[in-house]
């Protein structure tokens, strides 16, 4: 199998869901495609396993971003609270600064 044939079958998930088929449901757009000429018991197991998979590495993903931002709530708890340093972030500084950077490059 080479590169071509790889990229192809990376993205046939994306071409069943977005491409116009005949027979399209939503078992045959989480089926592999080695499958579909199995029975339909098979790619129903199949399909079920890529929707767990999904849901499994969405809740992965979700916690991981909690945790983040807790960790980041923690992190400036102990800055302000426990060290006693001020934060004194004012955004009009970023977006003056980024409208002077995107003026200079308009330039060039």
């Amino acid at each position: 199998m080479g590169y071509d044939a790889r990229m192809r079958s990376s993205f046939s998930i994306l071409r069943r869901l977005f491409g116009r088929s005949a027979n399209s449901d939503v078992i045959q757009i989480f089926t592999p495609t080695i499958v579909s000429e199995r029975s339909p018991g098979t790619r129903l197991v199949l399909a079920t396993a890529s929707i767990f998979g999904l849901g499994i590495a969405s809740a992965i993903a979700v916690s991981a971003f909690v945790t983040l931002m807790l960790a980041l709530g923690a992190i400036y708890f102990l800055v302000t609270q426990v060290l006693g340093i001020r934060l004194d972030v004012d955004p009009r500084i970023i977006v003056q600064r980024a409208q002077e950077y995107a003026a200079a490059s308009m330039r060039n």
